[in-house]
């Protein structure tokens, strides 16, 4: 095993939990749906966070070609962030559905709204910062996308306008399907 596979286990560990974190809410809330006010914005997100932690463990493939001195102690656990992030964002993307009780979607969408986007937001915060740091340059296109989504991100914690959340979520999830296509689709 070389020394990136072993450093890559714990970054797919932590991406693998926040996908089954999610992928459990999403069952639990398929098996109580006689019980659940469904509601658009949080599926959407719930995808977006899935599809967000997926392209994240095949992005980070590109991991592999850092010249070994940029792998500090340090280094590894700033790269762990975003994983990290990631995993909070999909244990809060969907609620956990009890037994007996009646889940509203929209309830929980605006409830959780702060924490969720702050963790959703913070993940491309800290990949503009690694993207500098390894690009040299801060003006680098994939810092300057990565700072955008984070604000675009964050600002959805901060209201609770209905239409402001479905107008960035659309205009993001069209984003990110466009990075996906458009950068993604092949291992570099």
């Amino acid at each position: 095993m070389s020394r990136f596979e072993h450093l890559s286990v714990l970054i797919s560990i932590i991406l693998g939990l926040g996908i089954a974190q999610l992928l459990t809410n999403v069952h639990g809330i398929v098996q109580a749906r006689p019980r659940v006010r469904s509601y658009w914005l949080a599926w959407v997100w719930a995808g977006l966070i899935f599809v967000a932690q997926v392209e994240w463990w095949w992005s980070s493939f590109g991991f592999q070609d850092l010249p070994l001195e940029h792998w500090t102690f340090f280094y590894f656990l700033f790269i762990l962030l975003s994983p990290v992030t990631l995993y909070l964002a999909a244990a809060s993307a969907l609620p956990d559905a009890v037994h007996g009780e009646s889940v509203d979607l929209r309830a929980f969408y605006y409830r959780r709204k702060g924490w969720f986007f702050t963790m959703a937001a913070l993940g491309p915060a800290f990949d503009a910062v690694r993207r500098g740091l390894t690009s040299g340059n801060p003006m680098d296109v994939g810092v300057v996308t990565n700072v955008m989504a984070a604000l675009l991100v964050g600002s959805l914690g901060l209201t609770d306008r209905e239409s402001y959340h479905g107008v960035l979520t659309l205009a993001i999830t069209a984003l990110f399907l466009y990075f996906i296509l458009s950068a993604v689709l092949t291992l570099h």
